[in-house]
């Protein structure tokens, strides 16, 4: 609790990526749980969302992405979608591999804006939003605090060849802001 009290009072940025990590993460815990567990399969309905999602898409490339190669693996986007949203959601909420969990959560949302992002504005509005946080969280090292990544950081710079170099100039651990 001191941990957090302190973060308020120095308005520690770290902090407030962490929690929109976190944030992100349940989301997309949240989404990819509920579309694996859908009654009669997420996956079933896929072929009929996504050539829908191509049917008056004003993205020429999308509309030829999704008809070479979305429509004709419908079944195995149908997997691949929930399990990626899980996954993605569940690196970012613990905090584990953050860097490469919140890769994998923008390839999502701009994936869902370029396909379905013009069907509403809630959908494009989500997406953007969702995006722009999670370019914010990559650069600003949203992992660096109340994750897993931050308790291992230590064997992550022995496994990691490019950990192994931010250890030895001492940057795997985040610099407490000075107090007054």
């Amino acid at each position: 609790m001191k941990f957090l009290r302190d973060a308020w009072e120095s308005k520690s940025s770290a902090l407030w990526l962490a929690l929109m990590r976190i944030a992100i993460g349940y989301i997309f815990i949240e989404s990819g749980y509920g579309k694996l567990t859908t009654p009669g399969g997420f996956a079933s309905h896929m072929g009929g969302t996504l050539t829908s999602f191509a049917s008056k898409n004003p993205y020429p490339w999308m509309v030829n992405l999704l008809h070479t190669v979305a429509i004709p693996n419908a079944a195995f986007f149908g997997v691949l979608i929930p399990w990626g949203e899980l996954l993605a959601g569940l690196s970012l909420f613990f905090g584990v591999l953050s860097p490469i969990g919140l890769l994998g959560a923008l390839a999502l949302n701009l994936t869902f804006y370029f396909a379905a992002g013009w069907t509403g504005a809630s959908t494009a509005t989500a997406n953007e939003v969702m995006a722009i946080a999670e370019v914010i969280m990559l650069f600003g090292m949203a992992g660096r605090v109340l994750s897993v990544d931050q308790l291992l950081g230590g064997l992550y710079a022995r496994v990691l060849p490019w950990k192994r170099q931010a250890a030895m100039k001492g940057n795997l651990t985040p610099k407490r802001a000075p107090t007054a």
